[in-house]
This record gives structure tokens, C-alpha cells and sequence, in this order.
């Protein structure tokens, strides 16, 4: 028998609320939610026929001196996997995770191992590597987060990157029996924070992301879903000194000009190639051998262009997370970069951020916390994302 679309919608807040307190029992559940006992009996009595919740064996006092007993519920991890997958700059990154996100197995492959124009046919080939072993009828779906944004009309990503012109979901999605969602990387990673680390997300914040370019996922509980307007986040192109460099976007002096570490790879490139005394020559034999990790090397051995240029970046930094509080209530602060594996951009990245923070009064103690890098972080949040779509199923989650 179909249930109706308000019974769904009450299954979704139900399931959310699990995934968000871990443990809970029938009433704490009924009064989150505001449903009546006999609903509350008959959802949670529906998802553990579907073996999607179960009893954890704990119980609690219901009330003072009254002697009964509340049941805990919790998520089953076990009832199903999650696919996620993310291409980025560096490869594109797959991952299974049980309902939880604990990841059960991860593969990625990089660019430089197969021609771009086969780009679905690649990912076809090494989802069904790391499906192998897998109960394919437990997949519960599979998200893809990717650099830019999706149009699910031309099922296409909007990007002038060549190496993502070739990528046709509908190629990819007619070889396996479960669905498919996309959505923008770090929008990604901030729903994996929510959903896999509820203990530790609340309900507002910010998380940036500061990889090839920069973005910022503004993320509310209350307002989950694909943003229409995809240009929302993309705090990279927000301009910092109208005289600065000229941006790939045709306007000068953006963020991600002076942080990202695109920008910082390509200026250091462009040094080793006009000087012959530059530090990156005793780094690199190659032009094309810099990264990243090259860039921070530079830095730490006292390079002095880099030294001005990555502080400068940084307190650039600091003040475009300080503005977006003013015009964002949020409760946290999240920052996730390769660059901030280095403990002294931690420590200065912070106290600039608090610092500018004096200015505003609500938000002297907000928390600030800078994430541990994970190269699979997006591939995870994907998986978080095919949760959301296609077992939370949330009516406010809305293509």
C-alpha cells in the first residue's frame, strides 16, 4: 500500500532526527517532531520492518520515580551502502560508506591515467571495480560532488574546464540499477558534517573550501536542497583590491587570486621559469613539477614573495569569512584547504578570524574549526548526499 505524501514527509523528519541525535527513544522523537505517540509507533514501527533503525539494547528512565523504561533507537548502518564519488583537480575520487558513513572501501584514479574525453566510461569501469565484492541491491543510491554546478537538464556540468566537458550523468547512471544525484562539491562536504558528524555540526554554518578555487556552503538545516541561483558560494569570486590581478572570471583583484592554490601554483611557475635563483629551482626539477605541497615547502624555507603573498592571502582570507557573518547567523565556522595542514596558517588563519570578530558582539566565541584534510572528504559528503536524496528522502530536498 502507498503511503500518502504527509505520512513520507513524517518517515523523513523522523530519520533525520535519528541520524542527527544517534540515540533517542520514541518520545524524544515524538516531541521534536510534534507527532503523536500512535504515528510515532507505527513510522518507527515501518523502519525497523525495513531494517533501517533498530533498538540499541540502552534504555533510560522515562520520568522520575515511574519505573518504566524508554527503548533507544538508532540508525542500522549495516541495512545498505552509500555511493559517492567526486571529481576534482586532482582525480576523480570514489567511496562506500554504510548508512552511517563509516567507509567500507575507496578507490581513485587520476587524470593523467585515462583520456578525459572517456570520462564516463571511466567512472563506469571503477565503480564496478569497487562494487565487485558488493550486494548491489543494497545500494541505496549515489552521489556525485563535483567542482562548479549541474544542470540536470543537459545532465552536464556548467564548467569551461575541459576536463569536465565530456561528462553525460545519463551515461553513467544507465549501467547501474540504483539512482544518481549531483551537486557541488563543498555543498557536499558541509551535508557529510551534518549527517555523518552530527555530534559535532549544528544546525548554521559556514564551511570554506580553499582547493583550486574557493567556495562556501552556507548551510542551513531548515533550507536543504540544490541551489537554483549556483553562483551562491562562490565567495572565490568576490573582489578583495579592485587593482589586483586580473581574475580568469575578467574582473580584478578576486579572492582566490591571492589564496587559492591554483593561483599560488601558477605564481610560482611563473618564478621558477623568470628567475634563475628562485627557490623553486632547488624544489623542482620541472615547472610542472610544483604543487601545492612545493608552494608550502617555499614558505616554510623563508621565500620571501611567498612569505608576503600566503600572509596576505590568509588576512584576505580571514576578512571575507568575517563579512559573511555579518549579513550569516550561523553557530560554526568550518575551514578545509591542503594549505591548512600547516600548523602556523592554522594558528594565523584563526586569530585573524577572531580578531575581526571583535567587531561583532554575538559572535566573540563562535567556534572556528579547521577541518583534517581527507582527499576524500567530497567523495564521503556524496555519500552523505545520496543519503539525503534517496533514504532521508526530505521533501524540502528538491532538484
Amino acid at each position: 500500500k502507498k503511503k500518502s505524501d504527509v505520512y513520507c514527509q513524517h518517515v523523513s523528519s523522523v530519520l533525520e532526527f535519528i541520524y542527527r541525535k544517534q540515540k533517542t527513544s520514541r518520545i524524544e522523537i515524538a516531541n521534536a517532531t510534534g507527532l503523536t505517540p500512535a504515528l510515532m509507533t507505527a513510522i518507527t514501527g515501518d523502519l525497523m520492518k525495513q531494517d533501517l533503525i533498530m533498538e540499541t539494547g540502552d534504555e533510560i528512565s522515562s520520568a522520575p520515580g515511574s519505573g518504566r523504561k524508554r527503548k533507544l533507537l538508532t540508525l542500522n548502518p549495516s541495512a545498505g551502502y552509500l555511493v559517492g564519488i567526486e571529481l576534482n583537480m586532482r582525480g576523480i575520487f570514489f567511496a562506500v560508506t554504510d548508512l552511517a558513513g563509516q567507509v567500507l572501501t575507496k578507490a581513485h584514479t587520476t587524470f593523467s591515467s585515462y583520456d578525459v574525453n572517456n570520462i564516463n566510461s571511466e567512472i563506469v569501469l571503477q565503480l564496478n571495480l569497487l562494487l565487485k565484492e558488493m550486494d548491489i541491491s543494497k545500494v541505496f543510491g549515489a552521489g556525485i560532488a563535483i567542482p562548479g554546478h549541474f544542470d540536470y537538464r543537459s545532465q552536464k556540468i556548467i564548467s569551461n574546464n575541459p576536463l569536465w566537458k565530456s561528462f553525460d550523468l545519463k551515461e553513467i547512471s544507465v549501467y547501474f540499477p540504483f539512482p544518481f544525484i549531483v551537486n557541488n562539491n563543498v555543498e557536499c562536504m558541509s551535508l557529510g558534517e551534518y549527517l555523518f558528524h552530527a555530534e559535532n555540526s549544528p544546525d548554521k554554518f559556514l564551511f570554506y573550501h580553499v582547493g583550486h578555487g574557493l567556495f562556501c556552503s552556507f548551510f542551513h538545516a531548515e533550507q536543504l536542497g540544490i541551489k537554483a541561483n549556483y553562483y551562491i558560494g562562490e565567495v572565490g569570486h568576490t573582489v578583495v583590491d579592485i587593482n589586483g590581478p586580473l581574475c580568469e572570471c575578467g574582473k580584478r583583484g578576486c579572492l582566490q587570486t591571492y589564496i587559492s592554490e591554483s593561483w599560488l601554483v601558477k605564481n610560482a611557475r611563473f618564478l621558477f621559469h623568470q628567475s634563475s635563483s628562485s627557490i623553486f629551482r632547488s624544489l623542482a626539477d620541472t615547472a610542472e613539477a610544483i604543487d601545492i605541497d612545493t608552494v608550502i615547502k617555499a614558505y616554510e624555507l623563508g621565500d620571501p614573495y611567498f612569505n608576503t603573498q600566503i600572509d596576505l592571502g590568509i588576512r584576505l582570507l580571514s576578512v571575507s569569512v568575517a563579512n559573511t557573518l555579518i549579513i550569516r547567523d550561523i553557530d560554526k565556522i568550518y575551514l578545509n584547504s591542503r594549505l591548512f595542514r600547516h600548523t602556523a596558517f592554522q594558528n594565523q588563519l584563526t586569530s585573524l578570524i577572531q580578531e575581526q570578530l571583535n567587531f561583532i558582539p554575538t559572535k566573540h566565541d563562535i567556534e572556528i574549526e579547521i577541518t583534517q584534510f581527507d582527499d576524500y572528504r567530497g567523495a564521503i559528503g556524496a555519500c552523505a548526499l545520496a543519503s539525503f536524496a534517496f533514504l532521508i528522502k526530505n521533501k524540502n530536498f528538491d532538484i
